[in-house]
């Protein structure tokens, strides 16, 4: 019987824009990962966790951004600037 942490599955990460790496790097208990953006790559399941984890959180970073600067535009209106 396989363990979670044997399990691999395939992870495509979206490719790089502006400055970010053709790659990511995932450390998990000592033992490195490096996976390449755009390009299938089979990693084990807990690494996959990882990645989709950080990748949810770049979304929610970025909706956060978008939310702060809609809200200063709409201030910048009521004030008159």
């Amino acid at each position: 019987m396989k363990t979670r942490a044997a399990t691999l599955v395939t992870v495509t990460l979206p490719r790089a824009t502006g400055h970010e790496e053709n790659y990511v790097f995932v450390g998990l208990n000592g033992k490195g990962y490096t996976v390449m953006r755009g390009v299938p790559v089979r990693v084990p399941r807990p690494v996959y966790d990882i990645l989709m984890e950080a990748e949810a959180q770049k979304r929610r970073q970025a909706d956060f951004i978008r939310r702060q600067q809609e809200n200063a535009a709409r201030s910048a209106v009521t004030v008159g600037l």
